[in-house]
């Protein structure tokens, strides 16, 4: 203290009067923090030392003429009680929990910064705040709560509403597209047959001699027949499986973005199929823009 390392001189006089409790311990570390510029702890312990010392103690009066020489630097502070104050508020002021005792009343503080901390006495997070305080200063701090952020509303889900023939649609995509199925899977079987009874021909007639034996007769006979089934059946499923992919492709699709989206809208597709056959040959093409 002699040095003027105030900090260190009173933190060495609290430890000295824990450790070995004496009157005349309290006396400097008042002297010491009334140094420091903690002008209320230091009128506290000297008030104390006062209280403490017997009349015939010539340390009394000092004491008493230290701590009233203090008074008129004592910052107060005053917690004042709202209509907006939650009922059961918890305060702590620089981590000490002040009672309800203690609101409305002008508390004696030293100057400087303060930290207060409300809590609702039903839990949530806790508010923290700072103050300030100079000598002589009468404050008063009205017990506000700030209002909690609530989370924001989620936003309605957009429930895609089905356009009206959309079900009848649906319905002749499912249709077209299983006719083409079975006529693609028909015109298969009865492909490979027509070629089965083609190899049957081939073994038992002669081109050159247009000449067949009866089971080579019969293979041809029937084969022609289930090529032409074949080519037929070929022409239904492709027919239907193309019909399937334009109802299907061309649907309305129901929205699922926003309305400010800037995704460009897909395009209608339009499907142009080709389908010819001869005696001995036939073709199919699909063309158009997807």
């Amino acid at each position: 203290m002699a040095v003027g390392d105030y900090d260190t001189a009173c933190a060495r006089f609290g430890d000295s009067d824990k450790l070995d409790p004496a009157v005349g311990t309290r006396f400097n570390l008042a002297d010491c923090e009334e140094r420091r510029g903690r002008v209320a702890t230091a009128w506290s312990l000297f008030r104390g030392v006062a209280a403490e010392l017997s009349a015939d103690d010539d340390r009394k009066p000092i004491a008493e003429e230290r701590a009233h020489a203090l008074d008129a630097r004592l910052p107060y502070l005053t917690l004042q009680r709202t209509s907006a104050t939650p009922a059961g508020v918890r305060v702590h002021v620089d981590g000490v929990e002040l009672g309800e005792a203690s609101f409305g009343v002008a508390l004696p503080m030293d100057p400087g910064a303060h930290q207060i901390t409300l809590l609702k006495a039903t839990g949530g997070e806790a508010q923290h705040s700072t103050f300030m305080l100079s000598e002589g200063e009468r404050a008063n701090l009205p017990l506000l709560l700030r209002p909690e952020k609530s989370a924001p509303a989620p936003e309605p889900a957009v429930v895609p509403q089905p356009s009206p023939g959309s079900s009848s649609r649906r319905t002749w995509t499912i249709v077209t597209g299983a006719v083409g199925v079975t006529g693609v899977a028909v015109g298969t079987v009865t492909g490979i047959i027509t070629l089965s009874k083609k190899g049957t021909a081939d073994r038992y007639c002669k081109d050159e001699l247009q000449l067949c034996s009866p089971t080579g007769y019969d293979a041809n006979r029937s084969g022609k027949a289930f090529g032409i089934a074949s080519g037929v059946s070929f022409g239904v499923g492709i027919a239907g499986l193309v019909a399937a992919s334009y109802l299907w492709l061309s649907a309305p699709s129901t929205p699922s973005q926003p309305a400010h989206s800037s995704i460009p809208k897909s395009r209608t597709p339009t499907v142009n199929p080709q389908l010819a056959w001869s005696k001995n040959s036939g073709f199919f093409s699909l063309g158009g823009s997807f």
